[in-house]
């Protein structure tokens, strides 16, 4: 929770840094060692913070603890130069070239793309295809070998050989062993930008021509389009296969006859008692493995077309109307029965529209971070070239297609090749950009290289240009990169001090748990074994049972096995230790050793065996690992606070406070 409540903290700090006037009607809220804050940038941070209705408001004064407390934990992490750490500042430059993101992109392709997104979303498409891989950085002559590998492929295919066996002979996606290349129905943003593409815009029947992506080359075979199914809300009840632990645990138990479901005989009772007119919502509650979702009745989050394990899925989307329910269901998990609750048709566009932004794939968000921004950052920057210094290159002979080639032949280096926001393009600049680049490309058409290298040098420089004037432009994205850099220090330092240490300072933590055992109590327990049935009847079965257990050398699994002979459903078993209010059959029970009569609660019986009263006494430090380790972690921060004040003395102006409206 401390951890939750400090990022709350450092994100609402966002205005911290925002240039806002000072003068004497903005006092001096904050002094500590040379570091001053001002009513007024409190004032924002704590305007903002209490803005929002998810979180609980807190009064200034209550604010004010916090914020000393976070400042003063940054102010010892730069006194600690965590700030030159070069794993800090990667990742602090990582977060900015994410933040930057939005300040260089081309809003009218970045609509256009997000409405083309949408308009697909209302179909989906099934094809298969066929990949030869091939590096982005392949050399001309690799690329060459497997763009001539695809092209006899497709003209196979186009000439009506069998898909299929064309992509098991060829293709070299490794999922084709198990699918034959055929990819199922998937809609837009599934996959990668040049493939959704060419799958949308390739007729049905046919095969599209060859696709280059990040993967490789493919070519793609359209099957089939549909309009899109929507997504689909559904409850199910999961009979899980045996696994093999439990298998393992079932044998060490001692049992002459493995205690061990029949997962296929139990999902056809189910459907049984189903058919029969028992609710479904009852049946899941009683009897679904899927932990998770039984007491709700068996219900799942809602999903869409790819998002569900086959063939749970198409099942579901063939059930004609709500409250249908299919029939047994098997998957790699176990066995299944779906129930629909409620189809959601594709939403509209403005309701799409951020989902759609925050899942376009990256070769999409390329074509309006590149082109169209530059376009507009030369009108802004007043570009202007002077191309016909690119000549020397043009004229370039065998010496460029030399790996070590560092820019013989071109005679003027410091020739200007553009110029733009005061700055100088040379030819030097542009070698050096040439020299990174491969040298395998060298012997294309010389032209049309260096025509297509200088088009990506400048729009490369530009943008990094642009890149370095982003604080300077926009005072909002300075104070949200120094929101990042704070943020990050605190979580560095907090896991020094606090995290890490409390989980390796065993001695520490020990000396705390002995001063504080008094907390860490167990209270009167009970060992017990609780045999759970939905009848009057099993439940007087197994209690008789129960009662010759140990003469027997039965196991409580023995017991669960012969109840359930006659069918999976009789019987459900519970072992453990229980405190008072953990079971509500051991609490209706006496605690005394022994087995007791059924106990019926809410229509369910349940028979208790009492094998041991634990008196109170003290956790184990490995029985509350969690809850401990969390506490001395509060005490370490609240000691390292303690700390920070002492060493930074901080003087507040109360009074001025009363400034703010609450």
């Amino acid at each position: 929770m401390k951890f939750v409540k400090s990022l709350l903290f450092v994100a609402t700090s966002l205005s911290l840094n925002v240039a806002i006037g000072q003068n004497d009607k903005d006092p001096i809220l904050l002094k500590f060692s040379d570091d001053t804050v001002r009513l007024s940038e409190f004032r924002t941070v704590y305007e903002k913070n209490n803005s929002s209705n998810q979180i609980a408001k807190s009064s200034p004064e209550e604010y004010l603890d916090l914020y000393v407390n976070f400042k003063l934990k940054v102010k010892q992490a730069i006194e600690l130069r965590l700030d030159t750490n070069p794993v800090f500042i990667q990742e602090l430059n990582g977060y900015r070239s994410q933040l930057a993101q939005p300040y260089l992109t081309d809003e009218k392709t970045k609509d256009r793309l997000k409405r083309e997104t949408y308009e697909r979303l209302k179909s989906e498409v099934r094809a298969s295809h066929i990949l030869i891989r091939l590096e982005e950085s392949a050399s001309a002559a690799d690329t060459l070998k497997a763009y001539n590998k695809i092209k006899k492929i497709r003209d196979q295919a186009v000439k009506g050989a069998d898909f299929s066996e064309l992509a098991i002979a060829n293709s070299e996606d490794p999922s084709v062993k198990n699918n034959q290349g055929d990819l199922g129905f998937f809609t837009a943003m599934f996959m990668v930008y040049p493939f959704e593409k060419a799958a949308y815009e390739t007729p049905v029947g046919k095969v599209s021509k060859i696709v280059r992506t990040s993967y490789g080359y493919h070519i793609i075979n359209v099957t089939d389009k549909r309009v899109a199914r929507g997504e689909i809300k559904v409850a199910h009840i999961l009979v899980r296969f045996n696994t093999n632990a439990e298998i393992e645990a079932s044998k060490a138990a001692g049992s002459k006859e493995i205690a061990l479901k029949d997962p296929e005989k139990k999902i056809n009772e189910i459907y049984e008692k189903l058919e029969s007119g028992t609710s479904f919502e009852e049946l899941a509650r009683l009897y679904s493995e899927d932990k998770k979702t039984a007491n709700q009745g068996g219900e799942l989050p809602k999903f869409g077309t790819g998002k569900m394990i086959q063939p749970f899925e198409d099942y579901a989307f063939e059930l004609k109307e709500d409250g249908a329910y299919s029939k047994p269901i098997k998957t790699q998990f176990g066995y299944h029965i779906a129930k629909r609750l409620e189809l959601y048709p594709t939403k509209s566009f403005e309701e799409m529209e951020g989902k759609i932004e925050k899942n376009m794939s990256r070769d999409a968000k390329k074509l309006y971070t590149t082109d169209a921004v530059v376009a507009r950052l030369k009108k802004e920057y007043d570009f202007k070239e002077q191309k016909n210094n690119l000549t020397p290159f043009f004229n370039l002979g065998k010496e460029f297609e030399d790996k070590n080639w560092s820019g013989s032949g071109i005679k003027n280096p410091s020739a200007v090749i553009a110029t733009y926001a005061n700055q100088r393009i040379t030819n030097q600049l542009f070698i050096d950009f040439l020299v990174k680049r491969t040298a395998d490309y060298r012997q294309m058409d010389r032209k049309i290289l260096i025509t297509k290298h200088y088009n990506d040098f400048i729009n490369e420089t530009i943008l990094a240009f642009e890149d370095t004037q982003l604080e300077r432009k926009y005072p909002e994205f300075k104070a949200l990169v120094k929101e990042y850099h704070d943020g990050i220090l605190l979580f560095e330092l907090t896991e020094q001090m606090v995290w890490n240490k409390a989980i390796v300072d065993t001695t520490g933590l020990e000396a705390f748990y002995d001063k504080n055992i008094n907390r860490y109590q167990w209270p009167k327990r009970a060992e017990a074994n609780v045999y759970l049935s939905n009848t009057e009847k099993i439940a007087m079965q197994t209690y008789k049972l129960v009662k010759k257990r140990k003469k027997k050398g039965l196991t409580p699994l023995d017991i669960q096995s012969e109840v359930n002979k006659t069918s999976q459903l009789n019987l459900e078993l519970e072992e453990g230790k229980f405190v008072e209010g953990a079971n509500k059959y051991i609490d209706k029970s006496s605690w005394v050793l022994g087995v007791k009569k059924p106990i019926v609660i809410d229509e369910k019986y349940g028979v208790v065996e009492v094998v041991n009263v634990l008196a109170p006494g003290p956790k184990t430090i490995k029985e509350i690992r969690g809850q401990i380790t969390s506490d001395y972690q509060d005490f370490l921060e609240e000691e390292w606070v303690k700390s920070l004040q002492e060493k930074y003395p901080v003087e507040i102006n109360r009074a001025s406070l009363k400034l703010i409206e609450e």
